[in-house]
């Protein structure tokens, strides 16, 4: 690798560094195009960043795995062969000031949730900072009293955007003859109501707080523990001909995040494309195909591991008593519900 009698000089372009003025190979180097270019953030002895190189146009490009942030100022470095290193600093983008964020959406969106209901799922329209959620998501009784204990001890699992998060209840307070269920009971008492705050405090991923607070108010209902039974699900199908959406109904309120990816539609032959759309609660799954449905025999293929609001999978409670006799254990991974189209 040579470098070339030209001007080699550095640039930043939104969250994208180039090496303008150098030949690039075609292929990288024996020690990687890090060992050519490399961006670090701030000062001192810190490991470069992790990203990706590309060669465009000609040029050698690396763009960062995550955004930059406000405030740190980068320093990239080019190694060219026999030559002395060239460096720049940039400053990183303006600090944002107006907040963007807030929760979009909220699952379960039923006003009634059961007694064992196990998880949660907050969308948010930005992505987030992680580690606020123990202190920003507060559980109120009716009298407006935070509840203490309610989610899992030091669970906070994000989608890799930081836009979706899932909480969980307690399971020792839900599962039956615990000693925490024995102690402290359910975190959701049947008849009872209660208030979900999220404050306003809480930081988005580049440090400025939410637009708004958050709160649903819902109340206890009866625990929900037989497991979802696919045999007893309804299926309206639509007239051949059409881009009618076929529709499921469960029964129940079902896992929304679990919908978008455990039920998908096939014809005898292969897979059908088309977009899914969840309703009433989450107790109706609806599928609009790509192209007019076809007369035929058509299947809905279950994943077993659909999961209800209280986490009860088909063909395996979440909770067993020992005085609850379990009369079916579905162990297959997949169940089939064969439908026509005409």
């Amino acid at each position: 690798m040579t470098a070339v009698a030209q001007s080699v000089s550095l640039r930043l372009d939104g969250n994208t560094f180039t090496v303008l003025g150098w030949k690039s190979p075609a292929s990288a180097p024996a020690g990687g195009w890090a060992s050519v270019f490399a961006v670090y953030a701030g000062t001192g002895d810190v490991p470069p960043l992790t990203g990706t190189y590309a060669v465009e146009r000609g040029s050698l490009v690396f763009r960062p795995a995550y955004p930059l942030a406000a405030g740190p100022r980068y320093r990239a470095v080019f190694r060219g062969a026999g030559g002395t290193p060239i460096e720049r600093v940039f400053d990183g983008p303006a600090r944002r000031v107006t907040p963007v964020a807030r929760v979009a959406r909220f699952y379960p969106s039923a006003g009634v949730l059961p007694s064992n209901q196990l998880r949660l799922y907050i969308y948010f329209s930005a992505p987030m900072s992680r580690g606020e959620a123990e202190q920003r998501i507060h559980v109120l009784d009716a009298d407006g009293k935070v509840l203490r204990g309610v989610f899992l001890p030091g669970q906070e699992l994000w989608d890799p955007n930081n836009q979706r998060l899932t909480m969980t209840f307690d399971p020792g307070r839900i599962k039956r003859d615990l000693t925490s269920n024995r102690a402290m009971g359910p975190p959701i008492a049947e008849g009872r109501r209660y208030t979900l705050l999220i404050d306003r405090e809480w930081h988005d991923a580049g440090g400025v707080a939410m637009a708004e607070a958050f709160k649903k108010t819902f109340r206890g209902g009866p625990a929900v523990r037989q497991p979802p039974d696919p045999k007893t699900w309804r299926i309206a199908a639509p007239a051949a001909g059409t881009r009618t959406p076929l529709v499921v109904s469960f029964g129940r309120s079902m896992n929304y995040t679990l919908l978008q990816r455990m039920l998908t539609m096939a014809n005898s032959r292969t897979a059908v494309a088309g977009t899914i759309d969840i309703a009433r609660e989450e107790s109706e799954w609806r599928f609009t195909p790509q192209q007019p449905w076809t007369a035929g025999s058509y299947r809905l293929i279950v994943d077993n591991s659909l999961e209800d609001l209280a986490g009860n999978k088909i063909g395996q409670p979440f909770d067993i008593d020992v005085f609850d006799t379990v009369t079916e254990r579905i162990t297959a991974t997949t169940t089939t519900l064969p439908f026509q189209i005409r």
